[in-house]
């Protein structure tokens, strides 16, 4: 991984390969232009004057100081217009600076701050020049001329240490998400069901966890029907995955629970799918990769809370001893599912896994993490997840923290309809609901199973990879996005007391680590 850090200098006493230094639209003037040398000054100021680079957002211009500054290329950044900017805008020009400078053959390059310094500015850059160098490369050849960024050195008119925090922390959050990337994208014959759960206990045994594993006799035992059903079609067998942190310093603190479908490969079973796109089934895994990348952030980052994640993992096949159409499955709970579609197996593996969870830990709150629904693609587009739950103050504080994040979503209603819409002649319900709202029955389906605890369902259909209708952003190459992580990861750590700082949290989350380990 790319090594990011902050430093108070001037640009005139920073040896650089590259200074990217960011330029908005509209506007000439430098507040470093005393630090320049006044012949690469002047040929900036030309350029800018003969409107050869406007500053567009996104835009590029690399010049050459021959030797006449510490930096040996200036790359102008076009930031856009400055009464627009965010941070989200900063995340995506940190990526392409990130990716001009790799395509310069620049191992280490610096950027100065896009505008005002705070700390939103400072994660953003950090994320968009992590995220966007993200390579998936397991497959192919090695090109060892190949140069990659090594090294970036953010620049800002701070000496203040917590800004080197921020980066610190949005470089482990960024670690998450591609590990989930890499996740992710293995193909369906390297990632079984047995392989996620192997790299569970590999987390487990790195930072400090409790992990589980439990195989499918011993769910057949515990009456988790519907994972069991999903899974019999396929010589890789289910797998149901436990992660628990505890890092909250109260010893009767709640743990968060989220839970992530993770089917390894999606052939829809007996209701076979198209077979136009069905290779991209293999991200059907990523809300179970990103809950695995969830815990290990909190871990890493030590936060001084409890948190349980629940990856029900299969892989869904049509054969002679897979599940079928018109078979009537008994949950974990107790309820009774007629399977109508078997390729709605998602909410199947999830309603086990949601109810186990909340019998056996009494979580404060539920989040599920599901590419569960293409309605959610037809409502929504490729570019926002749906939410749908059960509480508002929950789902408000989803909302709020995926805006900060940059990553979007939008609440659909959980009216009493659509829970008409489920009702079985032969069961107590069915796994679908018809073509009308498609994404709010398969999560009134999933309602059925939380108890009346706090519940938010995160749909993340559309947004879990790249795919047709995607909007580009720099620091989402393409395959898996790791979508909904950085949002998650930002509500966990707001549950660290308000008048605790950052460091004391985390040394309070270290301490309580070391006592249980």
């Amino acid at each position: 991984m790319v090594q990011i850090r902050v430093e108070k200098a001037k640009i005139d006493q920073k040896q650089t390969s590259l200074l990217v230094i960011g330029v908005f639209e509209g506007e000439q003037d430098f507040s470093q232009s005393k630090e320049l040398d006044p012949s690469v000054l002047t040929y900036i100021k030309e350029a800018l004057e003969n409107k050869d680079f406007r500053g567009t957002f996104g835009s590029s211009m690399v010049a050459y100081t021959l030797g006449k500054g510490p930096m040996k290329k200036i790359m102008l950044l076009g930031l856009g217009k400055r009464d627009k900017f965010t941070d989200e805008m900063a995340r995506i020009c940190a990526g392409k600076a990130a990716h001009r400078a790799r395509d310069l053959g620049t191992k280490e390059f610096s950027i100065l701050q896009f505008s005002n310094l705070d700390e939103g500015l400072v994660e953003a850059m950090t994320e968009g020049i992590a995220l966007a160098l993200y390579t998936f490369d397991k497959y192919k050849a090695q090109d060892k001329d190949a140069v990659r960024v090594e090294e970036v050195t953010i620049l800002i008119n701070s000496d203040s240490p917590r800004f080197s925090m921020i980066a610190e922390r949005a470089s482990h959050v960024a670690d998450a998400v591609n590990f989930a990337r890499d996740l992710g994208n293995l193909p369906p014959n390297d990632c079984p069901p047995a392989h996620l759960a192997s790299v569970a206990l590999s987390l487990a045994a790195e930072y400090g966890m409790k992990a589980r594993v439990i195989d499918r006799y011993e769910l057949e035992n515990m009456n988790m029907g519907g994972i069991v059903a999903v899974g019999k079609g396929s010589n890789n067998p289910p797998k149901l995955i436990i992660l628990e942190y505890n890092g909250a310093t109260a010893s009767d603190a709640k743990p968060y629970l989220l839970v992530g479908k993770a089917v390894t490969f999606d052939t829809g079973g007996i209701s076979l799918k198209p077979g136009d796109k069905m290779d991209e089934m293999k991200f059907d895994k990523c809300g179970g990769c990103n809950v695995l990348a969830i815990l290990r952030a909190v871990a890493s980052l030590k936060l001084a809370v409890n948190v349980v994640g629940i990856v029900p993992s299969v892989e869904n096949m049509p054969s002679s001893t897979a599940y079928r159409p018109g078979d009537i499955i008994r949950m974990y709970n107790g309820k009774t599912v007629e399977v109508l579609n078997t390729d709605a197996e998602g909410r199947m593996i999830l309603a086990d896994a949601l109810a186990y969870g909340i019998s056996t830990y009494s979580p404060k709150a539920v989040i599920d993490m599901a590419t569960l629904t293409g309605a959610a693609i037809i409502a929504l587009g490729a570019n926002v997840a749906a939410l749908v739950g059960n509480n508002k103050q929950l789902t408000d504080r989803v909302r709020r923290m995926a805006e900060k994040a940059g990553e979007r979503v939008w609440d659909l209603p959980l009216y009493d309809e659509f829970h008409e819409q489920i009702k079985s002649s032969y069961a107590d319900i069915k796994n679908v609901g018809g073509r009308s709202g498609g994404a709010i029955t398969a999560a009134a389906f999933l309602s059925n199973f939380v108890a009346g605890t706090p519940w938010v369902h995160m749909d993340i259909a559309g947004t879990a990879w790249t795919q047709d209708g995607t909007y580009e952003r720099s620091y989402n190459p393409k395959g898996a996005t790791g979508f909904g992580i950085r949002t998650l990861l930002k509500l966990l750590g707001e549950e660290e007391k308000p008048s605790t700082s950052s460091s004391s949290s985390s040394q309070q989350g270290q301490q309580q680590q070391q006592q249980q380990q």
